[in-house]
This record gives C-alpha cells, structure tokens and sequence, in this order.
C-alpha cells in the first residue's frame, strides 16, 4: 500500500475532491447508482424506525440513499474533511443526519450497542484480512442488531478482470479483496453470521454487500 486511509482522507483538499474523482465519469456514475441500488435492497426488510450508523461515512455518498428512504442515520469518519463534505451535501435532511468524528479502534469498546444497525463500507478492502477483521469486530460491538458491510469478492473470474483493467491502465478497485474462505474468517473474527449478500453487478464488478447478523 503507498498511502494510509487512516490519514488519506483527512486532507481537506482530497475530501472535496472525492466524488467528483470517482464517480463523475460514465463509468463512475453507473457504479454509483448500481451500488446505491444494491445498499437499497441490502436495507429492504429493515425498520425505518431504527437508527443507523455508518461507519466510515466519508461524504456521505451512501448515507444519502438511507436517508432517502426514511433511515435516521449517524454517519462517524475519522476524518473531520469528509465530514464536513457530508453534512454540506445532507443538510436538507435536518436531524435526520447527524455526525461525528471517531475512530472505531476506540468507540467499539466504549459505546458497545449504541446503535440498532450499523453500514460498514468501502473500507475494509483497504487493509490485509487481520485489520479487516479488528475493524468489522469494532462496527459489529457498536451494533444491537443488523450489521451490513460491502467487501470485494476474489474470485477467478473477478481475478480475470481485474488483470484486464490493469493491463488496460484502470487503477486496482480493492487492495485486498477477500475469498469466500476469507470472508468466513471475517465474519468470524467479528462475532457475525452471515445472512445474505447483494452482488453490486456481478459482471462488472467485484462489489457486494453482506448482511449479517451478531453469532
């Protein structure tokens, strides 16, 4: 890894930049909206009552989705920048949004249950399976109940693709995608059972989001 996305993104000027980098693009636009609609069916069955954390906010790019569809929804970074982006973007939903700054390597073991469902996503597919697993265990302890968090799923043919794309010059989606043996192993490690997942779009993307419960 040549960057740390512990401090990556606290950086006031790549904050705002974010989005516009990532999902300005054709490209960019068609995986946000087909991410968005798979988070949207990952959430389906659950409460509008209760209340959601998400657990790297960032912008508050997928946040947004839930708001939109009635969630109240604590959105926690460890950056204050990508805060600041996000709640500039969700003021209109008023205290439906709220924010914080944390870290989940001090707030799992502080603030165990404060939240009914916790969104853990685009981030663990950052670090190797040992820190994917501390900070999943970490978004988990913080939850009483649903925990869904998205990952990159390794398989031969995603492993295909990706060596196309970067053949072709596109940068790597993930660090550290993970095997389906990898994933029981992080489900695992963070107390959790999985429930059932949602393919972000199986042919173009290694995406999806696991729903899950505690074990």
């Amino acid at each position: 890894m040549t960057w740390d996305p512990n401090t990556h993104y606290q950086d006031a000027a790549i904050a705002e930049k974010y989005d516009s980098v990532r999902f300005s693009t054709l490209p960019g636009r068609v995986f946000n909206g087909l991410e968005r609609r798979a988070l949207r069916k990952a959430f389906a069955p659950i409460d509008r009552a209760l209340n959601v954390l998400d657990l790297p906010c960032g912008t508050g790019r997928l946040a947004e989705a839930l708001l939109e569809d009635g969630f109240s929804v604590v959105g926690v970074d460890i950056s204050a920048q990508m805060l600041e982006v996000a709640k500039r973007r969700l003021q209109r939903f008023g205290e439906k949004f709220r924010t914080r700054v944390g870290d989940v390597r001090e707030l799992g073991a502080l603030e165990r249950g404060s939240y009914d469902v916790a969104l853990c996503a685009r981030v663990l597919m950052h670090f190797p399976l040992d820190q994917q697993v501390e900070f999943l265990k970490g978004v988990a302890a913080l939850a009483k109940g649903t925990v869904v968090f998205s990952q990159s799923l390794s398989t031969p043919y995603q492993r295909a693709r990706r060596r196309v794309k970067k053949m072709l010059g596109h940068q790597d989606p993930a660090m550290h995608p993970i095997t389906e043996r990898e994933l029981q192993i992080l489900l695992k490690g963070a107390g959790l059972r999985e429930v059932r997942r949602y393919s972000v779009a199986r042919a173009v993307s290694e995406g999806m989001f696991v729903v899950a419960e505690h074990a």
